[in-house]
């Protein structure tokens, strides 16, 4: 299947999301992918240097077993993001679901992680200046499927309606800032696990952006009850790279901080409240 050996990454969009195929369109008229003459499943499959691009038909969370056709170092999916809102927002995040499998994947099952990947794309994003002005930067929480790839997954995103998924300029930005940070991509040593705060957890995305911590999970206030040792177990398990750390959103705990606290304690997590 794989042109020229394993390739490092598979960028992954869907027909069925525009701002998925905005990026993949950005990819290959403006950024360099060429045709490698082979198809994945009846459409062409793109290559620039050691990364491929491939389009699924099914939704973008729910996509078929890739590891049947790649063997990649890591799987990053571009998507559109869709909030309430409206904000217009670049987000990226991890997947997993702590509790129930509502948006793809399986129930109570965390995806593979690179924390380098997460990391890096958001510094390498916030580095785009002017390109990215009037759009929020942002990590969320870890959420959705797909939870059970053999390599690690990111979902990069657009948000947060559709005039933004079309945005041919916020394309540009994310599909340059996503190269970069792979084309210059850092080793980060300080790995954590993030609890508490929201959705769009402020305490922890400044810490992505601005201090030393790489992360594993993040796992937002109203997914805490959900934890326990095997889901806690898993986090530290589908790390690339073994957390040291539990940053803790003192504020943002709720009636679960002392079950929390208990874990970290029990893992050998060094407890750091921010």
């Amino acid at each position: 299947m794989m042109p020229q050996g394993s390739p490092t990454i598979v960028l992954v969009s869907s027909s069925k999301d525009p701002a998925g195929e905005n990026l993949a369109r950005e990819m290959v008229e403006n950024q360099g992918f060429a045709s490698t003459r082979i198809a994945f499943r009846g459409r062409p499959v793109y290559q620039k240097d050691s990364l491929l691009l491939a389009t699924i038909d099914e939704e973008i969370i729910r996509p078929p077993n890739l590891d049947d056709y790649f063997n990649p170092q890591a799987y990053i999916f571009l998507s559109k993001h869709r909030a309430k809102s409206g904000v217009p927002s670049l987000t990226a995040h991890t997947t997993g679901n702590f509790g129930a499998a509502e948006l793809g994947g399986n129930p109570r099952e965390i995806g593979r992680v690179n924390p380098d990947l997460l990391k890096n794309y958001l510094i390498s994003l916030a580095k785009q200046g002017e390109a990215v002005s009037g759009y929020q930067v942002t990590a969320e929480a870890t959420h959705h499927g797909p939870t059970s790839l053999n390599r690690p997954v990111l979902f990069v995103e657009i948000g947060s309606e559709e005039k933004n998924w079309n945005d041919r300029d916020a394309a540009k930005a994310v599909a340059s800032a996503l190269l970069q940070s792979l084309r210059e991509a850092r080793s980060w040593d300080k790995v954590a696990v993030g609890f508490g705060g929201t959705h769009y957890p402020e305490k922890f995305n400044k810490l992505l952006l601005e201090d030393e911590f790489a992360f594993a999970a993040i796992v937002p206030k109203y997914s805490l009850q959900e934890v326990d040792s095997a889901i806690f177990g898993q986090i530290l398990q589908k790390s690339t790279k073994l957390p040291r750390y539990a940053l803790l959103d003192w504020k943002g705990l709720g009636p679960e901080k002392d079950k929390i606290v208990g874990l970290v304690g029990q893992y050998g997590l060094e407890a750091v409240r921010v």
